[in-house]
């Protein structure tokens, strides 16, 4: 990752942690109403750290928060109110903390932290049940909610490039790897805690495929893969040009450029299903007739805009999540953004074929 990136990433934890801080602490100082329990929990710094330096951890989610500590607090409630010595007490008290927050699914390292204070506590006011809620549960829901916004603004983050450029460009790098089912199976037959998720690490184990297959054949890219001098149309042409370049070329999509050879959009035959509606017509002799009818009609009107467009230096791993998901055809770029080639599923699998020869 670039520097540039890195200390970008930082800065962001860093407002994350400031802000997150900050309403804990106001929430902590103005609802505290009970003098001889804390104004904050220890632990909950702790809390802080996993939800947003480790934020893709299981453990840093909402129902491990909330759950974790709550139910630590209560714990270390009953056991102190009848337990007398420290030291068995102690004992008792994190070990019984563990093994219900593995059972009921909410293990949160700091709440073992929180179910010590009421144990640890030197004040002659014995804690009772209101400690779950202040200051417990005064520090976590605030801190919670605090974390859903944050895990919310990474996720758009993340998603932002891919939905400005199409709705399905989400889909193709969503999808789960070929391997996940026996990826879940590994993390399920380990008796151990992963600080991670399992899509996250689908995630990193995807990237981590595309980076090999470049790394293997560095050379490879789309300029080598794709079709060049293709038909193009602009979207001021009509439907009915459209389709008949469709019917005498035998294509199943036209890139559709301005005058700088800039791409569009495309236009296919499914693109034009859209423009008959609901119309039953069997054959593609009955939709170029209706089209030729209809000659005012435009392709940009009906085109699919903004298509995922990849640059010709990028490798031909970089097609695969594309050509995987349900593209059919990819628009190859130069640096000016201009149409260079086209990849279809077919050139890939011809070219991989080739080169096994």
């Amino acid at each position: 990752m670039p520097y540039a990136n890195r200390l970008l990433n930082l800065l962001h934890t860093i407002i994350a942690v400031l802000i997150s801080s900050t309403v804990v602490s106001f929430t902590a100082l103005y609802g505290h109403s009970y003098p001889y329990a804390p104004l904050l929990i220890a632990s909950i710094g702790a809390s802080i750290t996993i939800i947003f330096v480790i934020p893709s951890s299981p453990m840093g989610r909402t129902w491990p928060l909330v759950a974790g500590h709550v139910l630590a607090a209560l714990i270390g409630v009953v056991l102190s109110s009848v337990i007398e010595n420290i030291a068995v007490l102690a004992l008792v008290t994190i070990t019984s903390t563990i093994f219900a927050m593995i059972l009921l699914k909410c293990v949160h390292p700091p709440g073992v932290a929180t179910a010590l204070v009421p144990v640890l506590s030197t004040t002659s006011q014995p804690v009772n049940l209101s400690f779950l809620l202040d200051p417990v549960l005064l520090n976590v829901v605030p801190l919670a909610v605090c974390g859903i916004v944050f895990r919310w603004w990474l996720s758009r983050q993340t998603s932002t490039h891919t939905e400005q450029i199409s709705s399905k460009a989400a889909t193709a790098h969503s999808k789960t790897s070929l391997y996940f089912e026996e990826l879940h199976q590994v993390v399920e037959t380990r008796n151990e805690w992963l600080d991670i998720d399992e899509k996250t690490l689908d995630e990193i184990f995807k990237q981590t495929h595309l980076l090999a297959l470049e790394h293997k054949n560095e050379k490879l890219t789309c300029e080598h893969v794709m079709t060049r001098d293709i038909l193009t149309l602009k979207e001021t042409d009509t439907v009915y040009d459209g389709l008949k370049q469709l019917q005498q070329n035998k294509y199943s999509a036209i890139p559709i450029v301005n005058t700088s050879n800039e791409v569009l959009g495309i236009f296919s035959l499914v693109d034009f299903l859209l423009y008959v509606e609901q119309r039953k017509i069997n054959s593609f002799v009955g939709l170029y007739l209706l089209a030729k009818k209809r000659t005012s009609k435009t392709i940009g009107q009906y085109m699919k805009r903004n298509p995922i467009s990849i640059h010709q230096d990028q490798h031909i791993a970089r097609l695969i999540p594309y050509l995987t998901s349900g593209f059919h055809h990819i628009p190859i770029i130069n640096d000016n953004n201009q149409l260079v080639g086209m990849v279809t599923q077919s050139d890939l699998i011809e070219f991989l074929y080739n080169l096994n020869q």
